[in-house]
């Protein structure tokens, strides 16, 4: 058993007043208390950095690694967005985990994988995690498959009253994470990454707002496309990303937000520039996981 929040909920005082507007809000006339940012980034950056590192360390590094590892430390380095609401109050998370979806061939059901402390973890712990974790996903007899089948076998009025009820208690109590099922309320945030060729291109994404309260930010990258821009005095074409980020305007404001996709572009914009923040890298660790996660695929 596991408590994902701190025990004592943000005061009051730490609280804006114009955020409060909205926690405080009920009734028919509840506002909408979405934000949602969209802004774009530098996409050859991050691709360079992702072939020199399959060339130096690891050659299971992807994109969706990289974004998970920008998001645990822009996090970081803006704990007021690492929280969540609970009834009429505000409470921080006690680590920086990060969800992000997944889906993997043959299976109609999109996958949640959790990295946990993200912000202290190496690149390549990150990518082990996740590639880990699709493996597990991909065989139909793993744990989460069988739980996922354990549960399609309740009646639909069960199925529907027991979501409501912990959707219910999720809202308005502070309660621990007591198994597999309920893991994923120790993270704040869900990532998806629809940068793969084979999606089409993003103009615009509204990121859906989740029944339950404890994912607050949302994080999405589509594919890049090459586009016209200024740069040093003079027009070139530069391969471009978008990133659509949507928050909870109970937590923070506009300008929390922008500082904190500012950071999180600037990350992926300078993406070597994080790995320093971890630890350093222990080779020997680094082609155990390798070896392991071909010996997974092989099987």
């Amino acid at each position: 058993m596991k408590w994902p929040l701190k025990p004592k909920a943000v005061s009051p005082a730490d609280t804006p007043f114009f955020n409060q507007h909205y926690l405080y809000a009920s009734g028919s006339g509840t506002p909408d208390s979405t934000i949602v940012w969209t802004s774009e980034f530098p996409w050859q950056n991050v691709q360079q950095y992702i072939q020199h590192y399959k060339q130096k360390h690891s050659r299971f590094i992807s994109t969706s690694h990289v974004l998970v590892q920008a998001i645990g430390q822009a996090l970081a380095a803006h704990p007021e967005m690492n929280r969540r609401v609970v009834g009429r109050k505000v409470y921080e998370f006690k680590s920086c985990n990060v969800c992000l979806g997944t889906r993997v061939p043959g299976c109609n059901e999109v996958f949640v994988i959790q990295v946990h402390d993200v912000d202290q973890r190496p690149l390549y712990q990150i990518a082990y995690i996740i590639m880990m974790k699709q493996l597990e996903y991909a065989r139909e007899n793993s744990r989460s498959r069988r739980d996922l089948a354990r549960f399609r076998k309740f009646p639909s009025w069960f199925s529907r009253w027991s979501m409501r009820v912990g959707d219910w208690m999720d809202r308005n109590f502070v309660v621990p994470v007591t198994g597999r099922i309920d893991r994923l309320r120790e993270s704040g945030v869900f990532v998806n990454d629809f940068s793969s060729n084979r999606f089409p291109v993003m103009r615009s994404y509204k990121p859906s707002r989740q029944p339950g309260e404890n994912k607050p930010i949302s994080v999405t990258i589509g594919r890049a496309e090459e586009k016209v821009v200024w740069k040093n005095g003079a027009a070139t074409v530069q391969q471009v990303a978008p990133i659509t980020i949507r928050v909870d305007h109970r937590i923070c404001d506009g300008f929390q937000l922008a500082q904190f996709v500012n950071t999180v572009v600037t990350k992926l914009t300078r993406p070597a520039e994080m790995e320093p923040a971890a630890a350093p890298i222990d080779q020997t660790k680094l082609d155990n996981h390798s070896n392991l996660v071909e010996k997974r695929r092989i099987a």
